[in-house]
C-alpha cells in the first residue's frame, strides 16, 4: 500500500510520527493544553490523510491528478504567502508589511506576465 499510494503514505506517517511526539509530551508531564493542541493537529493530520487515500485509490496508477487550467494558477502560491505573511501584520507588528507587500506584488506581476488579465480571457 505505501508503493501504491506515496502520497497517502507520507501524511499517515507524518501523523504517527507527530502521535510518537504527542505521547512524548504526555510521558513527560507536559502541559494539558499543549498535549490536548498536539493531539488535535495529530488527528486533524490523520482526517486530512483520508480524502487523500481515496483521492489516489480513484486513478488506475495511484496518482491523483491535479490540473491547473487556469493561466494565472503559477500566482496562486505566492499569493497565499504574501496574504498569509500580510494577514500576521495583526499578530507581529507593521514590519511584517515588508514580506508580505513584495510577495503581493511578485504575484500579481506573474499573473498579469501569464495573461490572467488580458481583455477577452476566460480561464
Amino acid at each position: 500500500m505505501i508503493k501504491k499510494y506515496p502520497a497517502w503514505a507520507v501524511m499517515a506517517a507524518w501523523g504517527l510520527f507527530n502521535g510518537i511526539l504527542a505521547a512524548v509530551l504526555a510521558v513527560y508531564h507536559g502541559d494539558i493544553i499543549a498535549l490536548m493542541l498536539y493531539v488535535g493537529a495529530v488527528v486533524l493530520i490523520e482526517l486530512a490523510a483520508v480524502p487523500v487515500l481515496l483521492s489516489a485509490r480513484r486513478t488506475p496508477d495511484g496518482q491523483a491528478r491535479q490540473n491547473f487550467g487556469g493561466r494565472g494558477a503559477a500566482a496562486l502560491p505566492l499569493m497565499a504567502a504574501g496574504l498569509t505573511l500580510t494577514m500576521l501584520v495583526l499578530a507581529y507588528g507593521p514590519w511584517m508589511l515588508s514580506l508580505g507587500v513584495p510577495l503581493l506584488v511578485v504575484a500579481f506581476a506573474v499573473a498579469v506576465h501569464r495573461g490572467l488579465w488580458r481583455k477577452g480571457s476566460s480561464s
